[in-house]
């Protein structure tokens, strides 16, 4: 063996070797070297645990009745279905049934679901177990989450209503106004005389009473409804024009220079106090899911004020108006809910001075809102208006005062601003009133920088405006 075995060997054995002869050598043991062990396969991946399965909505949907059930009610829940019975007690009608059980189905009325309960049990014999008709098929969702924002093109069509014929007529309309192709309704939640539309826990208004007969019983669930066919729910306050406060909290009205109040019928618009009178009515209708605020009579007023004291109408209107507003928007931009005010015509058109003594001039307010409304209906301008004898027949108006009130904004570099005017739906101090009208003052607030429009009828009438607008088609409503 010569000198490289033995290198070898010392390598493999990892010993070391003394040095020796080879006959030393033959007689030594050679040491065996440690069998190496084969490597272990690697382990097998472990398996992903299989999703859980989706929620069942007919569960969900099951529970969250069982949550809401009146007293005798029951949740049958089997192949697939979801049903509700009401056990009859003693003394139970049908308009009993309904009332209590009307916030769980897709009627709007209570008479409505009576009727239709009436007809399914003629007889309500004790213990006996009558469906409730008209389920609704899944839960509904908070005001925030059901909440609509604008569409991207920012432009609402609609149409206002007061609170008493919203309570009387709300599916209707809001079914007219979505199979004519429109996509808001302005609805009070605070009538110009002062009453409240839906039931407030505003301070002065539990003082004065304000609320006590509220037509609107249940605000969030008339805005479902609207959502439910695609439409914008603004909800209009007026601030200031409040005869009722003014006459039951006489510290929060305009007063006279010897510190009486004034029979004016107006509140302070610059009283601490009743500014947060309209903040906290503001804080509720947006927590009740308003997609929209507006607000009018927020100015000071200037017709009929005797002695009233008021600011200097020279700026300081005005910059009180954008004091009071902007508190206003800090509350509806805490929700990112837009914020629009009504304003007179005259502020799109007018002289700044005559502006001024209002206190809505648009380059101050403009930058405290999302959204400006001027009042331009034709027949509210004077004769000889444009050298017109009957300004109240040229539904061209619309477009001079839309244009107008869009030149001021972009003149205070407040292009953002949308201007959405209000147009005339009545027949006041015009011959010409229709559909061919309504069509009109559409087309010439359209072509002068209009992002939507309103239409107005004090009496809640609008049978030219559908007869204006034609039907959408059905598959197109339906989103098909």
């Amino acid at each position: 063996m010569n000198k490289y075995h033995f290198a070898t060997l010392g390598l493999v054995t990892g010993l070391a070797l003394p040095a020796c002869s080879s006959e030393k050598m033959a007689t030594t043991s050679v040491v065996k070297p440690t069998a190496v062990e084969p490597a272990l396969p690697p382990p097998a991946p472990i398996a992903e645990a299989p999703p859980p399965p989706p929620p069942d909505p007919q569960a969900i949907l099951a529970d969250w009745l069982r949550a809401r059930l009146p007293p005798g009610g029951r949740v049958v829940a089997e192949d697939g279905k979801v049903t509700l019975v009401h056990k009859v007690s003693a003394g139970d009608t049908a308009d009993s049934i309904a009332k209590a059980y009307l916030d769980l189905t897709d009627v709007y009325r209570a008479r409505d679901l009576a009727a239709l309960i009436a007809k399914a049990a003629p007889a309500l014999t004790a213990g006996a177990e009558v469906p409730i008709p008209k389920l609704l098929s899944a839960p509904y969702r908070s005001p925030e989450q059901d909440r609509l924002g604008w569409p991207p093109e920012r432009a609402l069509r609609g149409v206002f209503v007061t609170g008493g014929f919203a309570a009387m007529y709300w599916p209707e309309t809001i079914d007219k106004l979505a199979t004519h192709g429109l996509n808001a309704i302005v609805v009070d939640g605070k009538d110009y005389g002062g009453a409240l539309e839906y039931k407030s826990h505003a301070k002065v208004a539990i003082e004065t009473g304000a609320g006590a007969r509220a037509p609107i019983s249940d605000f969030s669930r008339a805005i479902r409804f609207a959502h439910e066919r695609g439409v914008h729910v603004i909800v209009r306050v007026p601030c200031f024009h409040d005869p009722w406060a003014a006459a039951k909290a006489t510290r929060l009205a305009l007063k006279n220079p010897d510190g009486t109040p004034s029979d004016s019928g107006w509140l302070n618009p610059s009283n601490p106090e009743a500014q947060n009178y309209i903040l906290e009515i503001v804080t509720e209708l947006v927590a009740l899911g308003a997609d929209e605020l507006q607000l009018d009579y927020v100015r000071f007023p200037v017709q009929d004020m005797g002695n009233a004291v008021m600011p200097p109408a020279d700026g300081h209107r005005s910059q009180a108006m954008r004091a009071f507003v902007a508190r206003v928007h800090e509350v509806t931009q805490a929700a990112n809910v837009p914020l629009s005010l009504d304003t007179f015509g005259i502020t799109a058109t007018g002289a700044i001075s005559d502006v001024e003594k209002l206190g809505q001039n648009l380059s101050v307010l403009g930058s405290a809102t999302e959204a400006v409304s001027p009042m331009i209906y034709p027949s509210h301008y004077a004769k000889g208006f444009h050298g017109w004898d009957e300004p109240g027949d040229h539904p061209e108006i619309i477009g001079i005062g839309t244009r107008g009130a869009v030149e001021r904004l972009k003149a205070a570099n407040l292009e953002s601003t949308v201007v959405r005017p209000w147009l005339q739906a009545s027949e006041y101090k015009t011959t010409k009133y229709g559909p061919q009208y309504v069509r009109d003052e559409i087309r010439s607030a359209e072509a002068n920088g209009a992002v939507g429009w309103l239409l107005w009828n004090p009496s809640n009438t609008y049978w030219a405006v559908w007869d204006a607008l034609p039907k959408v088609d059905a598959d197109k409503l339906a989103g098909r």
